[in-house]
């Protein structure tokens, strides 16, 4: 197991990977994540109120050694624009990054690229699915034309018992380059938030989602947060056998939480690895678990890191590589680097934590 930075200044705030997204070739590592000007007033997220920045940093070495890669921010402020005339080719060096930076998501925009991140295009807007939508990235290139997406829309207030946040996940295709894009199905019909969705295709075929999950335990109590896992047997049309995974953070705790995303990857003997953050005053942590049974428990939590400063980090994506070794990475402020920044882990599951880096 073995920890590096990605990234770390004094005065910027860098955080949420799971905002942005993660893409690997190889030993080619992409991952998008959020900054902003460090502000240590700034509240639970000490980051300033003015603009944020997506930044971009890659791997060439499966995960050991980062660099950031340029990135025109003015991009956002584009006008939007339409798809090509006979829509995007989901080509080897595609990659798509749903959502706006900011701390609040509006997820209706997405930019692209065809040159695994170094140049991107767009923005180009999703359809309006009826509700306002809070998607970050998530996909399934099935095809040069085929992509199925797992997204999230925030519904009318009263409909879901979670404090501000109303985010229910679905899914939805496209089959024409982005032309076009069918809602397939809602991922949760309960009053719990479902948001953040990581998805993963079993060898059987079968779709399987963990989702950030919230709901209200009543006045003066903290809210539950969990990780919670659904499966679809028809591409994502239905879903069904929630199995709660992990708790992301701890309900005995005064005050509000807001819990943390899952980041999901599979490995090729078919085990499930599952990374998450778990909120906790004074012990909050990074977090991975496993199921070797396709989803339907998860055991052997394991800290990946002990030593973050307070409860704002987490927010991990994780990917697997040929070699059975996962890179999670995620923000975190340490006693070392006090400011919240990203690093990443390369670890084999099942291994014994190591020392700080």
């Amino acid at each position: 197991m073995r920890h590096s930075v990605v990234c770390y200044s004094e005065t910027a705030y860098s955080a949420w990977p799971a905002n942005g997204g993660m893409w690997r070739w190889g030993d080619e590592i992409l991952v998008s994540f959020n900054r902003g000007a460090f502000d240590p007033s700034g509240g639970f997220h000490r980051i300033s109120p003015g603009p944020k920045q997506n930044v971009f940093a890659r791997s060439l070495d499966g995960g050991i050694t980062w660099e950031e890669t340029a990135f025109d921010q003015a991009l956002y402020s584009h006008p939007v624009k339409k798809p090509p005339e006979n829509g995007f080719v989901f080509g080897g060096g595609f990659v798509m990054r749903a959502g706006v930076p900011a701390v609040a998501i509006d997820g209706s925009l997405f930019i692209v690229s065809n040159d695994r991140g170094h140049s991107w295009d767009g923005p180009y807007a999703f359809p309006d699915f009826g509700f306002p939508l809070t998607s970050r990235t998530s996909y399934h290139i099935e095809g040069e034309k085929t992509m199925r997406i797992y997204m999230s829309y925030s519904l009318p207030q009263g409909t879901v018992r979670s404090g501000p946040f109303t985010d229910r996940a679905f899914a939805a295709l496209t089959s024409n380059g982005g032309l076009a894009w069918e809602k397939l199905g809602d991922m949760t019909d309960d009053d719990a938030r479902s948001v953040m969705p990581s998805v993963v295709r079993l060898k059987n075929s079968t779709l399987v989602a963990a989702m950030r999950r919230r709901r209200s335990r009543g006045e003066g109590l903290c809210d539950d947060n969990w990780i919670e896992c659904r499966r679809s047997d028809d591409n994502g049309r239905t879903w069904h056998t929630p199995v709660r995974a992990a708790d992301t953070c701890d309900t005995q705790q005064s005050g509000s939480s807001n819990g943390n995303p899952p980041a999901m990857c599979l490995l090729d003997d078919g085990t499930l690895v599952l990374a998450y953050g778990y909120r906790s005053p004074g012990q909050s942590s990074i977090r991975y678990c496993v199921s070797s049974d396709g989803g339907f428990t998860f055991k052997n939590h394991t800290v990946l890191r002990g030593d973050a400063l307070g409860e704002d980090m987490g927010y991990p994506r994780i990917t697997a590589g040929k070699d059975g070794r996962c890179v999670a990475v995620y923000y975190i402020a340490t006693k070392e680097r006090p400011v919240q920044h990203i690093e990443a882990t390369v670890f084999r599951p099942g291994e014994a934590a190591p020392s700080r880096p």
